[in-house]
């Protein structure tokens, strides 16, 4: 994701945690996977991809894309109405998402990102992207991700997508249940279901890294992948 906050302060402990065992110790230890060997793939833009060549991305052999719309109550990504539509017309599967700030009030956030967005029919689930602490105690952020993803409920009748990492989730978030969410998890490693937080069985999606290269977009972009079949996917979509 992206935004004024780096993300790779947000994830370089799981990213790179993995090295020396994982977070849950060699119980948890598996064999070493890639990303792109899963057969569903996607990609996730931001106001810094600019404008990608859709259909090349769809031609590269990607499935979905996500794209961010909104972060906090004032910033709308100049560039998301433009691809919101191409993102559909090039065939694929689309989602936004939306950088959540919790120090400003939940539920004006979860209404601008859906007044912005307008989802409808086929589109995945909204997603909240959940990173940033703004100062904010654990129970505070808690009280915030429910506040925010129950009025996304309310106003599209899907519960969201939630975008995180573990250390995050456990140490600043309140490492609290799911909420009926699917885990969008950021690990950059080889060994993702290690960093599972305990609120989850496993990812739906799993971002594994911010520095792929897709035809259709200049320079790197965020890669994932979805740990699941293609009808499991659909059945995330409005």
């Amino acid at each position: 994701m992206s935004t004024t906050v780096s993300r790779r302060r947000f994830l370089k402990t799981a990213a790179y945690a993995a090295a020396g065992g994982g977070v849950l110790g060699t119980a948890a230890s598996a064999l070493a996977i890639s990303g792109t060997d899963y057969a569903v793939q996607g990609i996730d833009v931001a106001s810094y991809q600019g404008y990608p060549n859709w259909t090349s991305v769809k031609n590269s052999g990607q499935t979905f894309a996500f794209c961010k719309a909104t972060e906090g109550t004032t910033y709308t990504n100049p560039y998301f109405a433009t691809n919101w539509g191409r993102i559909k017309s090039a065939g694929l599967i689309r989602g936004a998402y939306h950088f959540g700030r919790p120090g400003t009030d939940p539920v004006v956030q979860a209404n601008k990102f859906c007044d912005v967005v307008r989802p409808t029919t086929g589109d995945l689930q909204m997603t909240l992207d959940i990173e940033s602490t703004d100062g904010k105690t654990p129970s505070q952020i808690r009280a915030w991700v429910v506040a925010f993803i129950n009025r996304v409920k309310a106003r599209t009748g899907r519960p969201g997508i939630i975008y995180t990492g573990f250390y995050f989730w456990r140490d600043s978030a309140g490492n609290g249940s799911n909420l009926d969410c699917p885990l969008w998890l950021a690990a950059y490693n080889t060994n993702p279901a290690a960093f599972v937080p305990s609120a989850w069985g496993a990812y739906s999606f799993w971002q594994y890294t911010d520095r792929g290269s897709v035809s259709g977009v200049s320079g790197n972009v965020d890669r994932n992948a979805w740990n699941g079949s293609l009808s499991g996917l659909n059945r995330l979509r409005l």
